[in-house]
């Protein structure tokens, strides 16, 4: 299972999640963000992971801004916010467009993120979510933390999860024992 720690601002709590088990770092550069980081500075971060590491670049497109420029080590970008097909092209690398539950039919084409908060940390139906989803792959985000994420995964079914602030100390800041308890939840 894929399991991406977004949110990451420093190369320590970079390596606490991958020694905690993730298995993909997620790197916010949207600039109205508290875990907003630079996408030059996040350079240093990005150059020093390990090999084998999914490092994904979370956008927010809106008609007025111009896009971030991505660094060359990002394998992924989230696209958040997206409303037409155009959104997601271009981007140079693969994409995921990350929708709520009922936008997820506009994107057929495409792998999926579903966030129902679209990044405020609300949780969704699971059970509606895996009814109406069946066998498609996506990954679950929203509301996810140490308490919640067995729970999420045996009833949305989704391939992987993605959480931030649950897992946080502060915004921006992991919390280490967050991070194990929550990628101990998922392996049980």
């Amino acid at each position: 299972m894929l399991v991406k720690i977004c949110g990451i601002t420093t190369l320590e709590d970079a390596l606490s999640s991958l020694q905690s088990g993730a298995t993909a770092l997620g790197f916010n550069y949207f600039p109205g963000s508290p875990r907003y980081i630079d996408p030059q500075e996040s350079r240093d971060i990005l150059k020093a992971l390990p090999e084998g590491v999914l490092k994904v670049a979370v956008v927010v497109v809106a008609e007025q801004d111009p896009r971030p420029t991505i660094p060359p080590e990002i394998d992924v970008v989230q696209v958040h916010k997206a409303r037409r097909e155009s959104d997601l092209e271009g981007w140079g690398r693969k994409v995921w467009a990350a929708v709520k539950p009922d936008e997820v039919s506009r994107f057929p084409g495409r792998d999926i993120l579903v966030d129902p908060s679209s990044g405020r940390g609300i949780t969704a139906d699971w059970d509606r979510l895996a009814g109406e989803l069946g066998d498609r792959p996506y990954i679950l985000a929203g509301g996810l933390n140490p308490d919640n994420v067995a729970e999420a995964v045996r009833r949305a079914r989704p391939q992987g999860v993605d959480v931030c602030s649950g897992v946080e100390a502060s915004p921006g800041r992991k919390d280490p024992l967050k991070l194990k308890r929550f990628l101990s939840e998922i392996s049980l």
